[in-house]
C-alpha cells in the first residue's frame, strides 16, 4: 500500500502597495521627531548621558566582523542609527533598518500609519529603534529584550525622551500567561530566526494576541521553492539558527494557530521576508505532538 503524504499547498496572501513608500517614510520621520530634543542642550544632554552610561563595546560599522565569535550577551554595541535632533547622532549596528522596514509595512498595509489606542508588544527591542516608532505612531508600548545591556539602553533611552514604554528584561521564553489576550499588534523584527525554536515564539506571540489582532514578523529568509529552512547555527556569523522559506514562513504562522486565509507573506527587493497574520479567534494548539511546553497553558485554548 502506498501512503500519499503530498502536502497541502497553501494559499499565501502577499500584499500589495497601499501608499506610496515616500509617505510612508514620511510617517516614519514623524514618528521619530516626536522624541527628538525639544532644544540643542536637552538633545546634547540625551547623547552625553547614554555614550557615558551605555557605550559600545565595539565599532557598530564592524559589529558583525568583531564580535561576533563572542557570546551575544557578553558585550553591548548600540542597534539602530539615532537622531537625538540638532545634529547630535549615534550609529547602530542596524544602521536604519527599522525606519525601512517600517516604512515598507505601513506601504504595503501590513502594519498601520495610526497605532493611537493600540496596545503592542515589541519583541527583541535592543536599544530602542522599533519601540520608538511604534510608540510614536500613537501606540502604548511595551518591549522584551533578553540582553540586559541593551534592555537597560533602551529603558534609558524610553525614560530620557519621555517616551513612557517598559522594556522587560527577559526572554520571550519565559513566557507570561498574565498576558493572554492582553495585546493589539506584537511586533517582531529582525529576531525569529536568532532563536532556537521558532514554532513556540510564535505560540506564544498568538497566545498574547487579542482577537483581532496582528503578529508582524521581519526575518532572513532562505532562498528556494517548497517548506524548508537553512540552519547555521553558531557556525556563521551572527547567531543565525532557522532562515525559512517563504512557504516555511506560512507554514510555521499556521501551525502556530492563525488560519491560513488570516497569513501574509511578502518577499522584500532585499532577499527577506515580512509576513503578518491576524488572529480571528483563540485556538488550541492544532498539533500538540513533540510541543516543546508539554501540558503548558500555550496547548489550550488561547
Amino acid at each position: 500500500m502506498t501512503i500519499d503524504r503530498t502536502r497541502k499547498q497553501l494559499q499565501l496572501l502577499d500584499p500589495a502597495e497601499v501608499m506610496p513608500p515616500e509617505a510612508a517614510a514620511h510617517f516614519v520621520d514623524l514618528a521619530l521627531k516626536r522624541w527628538m530634543g525639544s532644544t540643542q542642550a536637552d538633545a546634547k544632554r540625551t547623547f552625553d548621558t547614554l555614550a557615558l552610561a551605555h557605550p559600545d563595546h565595539h565599532a557598530p560599522d564592524d559589529f558583525w566582523f568583531s564580535a561576533s565569535s563572542k557570546l551575544f550577551r557578553d558585550f553591548f554595541v548600540w542597534g539602530h542609527d539615532h537622531d537625538f535632533g540638532f545634529g547630535y547622532t549615534r550609529k547602530g549596528a542596524m544602521g536604519t533598518r527599522h525606519k525601512e522596514i517600517t516604512g515598507e509595512l505601513i506601504s504595503l498595509g501590513m502594519l498601520p500609519q495610526d497605532l493611537h489606542g493600540k496596545a503592542v508588544l515589541d519583541i527583541g527591542c535592543w536599544s530602542g529603534g522599533d519601540l520608538l516608532i511604534l510608540a510614536g505612531l500613537g501606540a502604548t508600548v511595551e518591549a522584551i529584550e533578553e540582553h540586559p545591556l541593551a534592555a537597560a539602553a533602551a529603558a534609558a533611552l524610553c525614560r530620557l525622551v519621555s517616551c513612557e514604554a517598559p522594556v522587560h528584561c527577559l526572554s520571550l521564553y519565559q513566557d507570561k500567561p498574565e498576558w493572554k489576550q492582553r495585546f493589539d499588534l506584537v511586533y517582531c523584527s529582525g529576531v525569529i530566526y536568532h532563536v532556537t525554536d521558532p514554532l513556540l515564539l510564535l505560540r506564544i506571540c498568538f497566545a498574547y494576541l487579542k482577537p483581532g489582532g496582528r503578529v508582524i514578523i521581519e526575518t532572513k529568509m532562505q532562498e528556494g521553492a517548497g517548506s524548508s529552512c537553512s540552519y547555521s547555527g553558531i557556525a556563521e556569523k551572527g547567531w543565525n539558527w532557522y532562515a525559512p522559506t517563504f512557504e516555511a514562513m506560512g507554514r510555521w504562522l499556521v501551525d502556530a494557530g492563525f488560519a491560513e486565509d488570516q497569513v501574509c507573506v511578502h518577499r522584500r527587493p532585499i532577499g527577506r521576508l515580512l509576513a503578518s497574520a491576524t488572529k480571528d479567534k483563540p485556538r488550541s494548539l492544532p498539533e500538540t505532538a513533540g510541543f516543546s511546553r508539554p501540558g503548558s497553558w500555550l496547548e489550550g485554548e488561547v
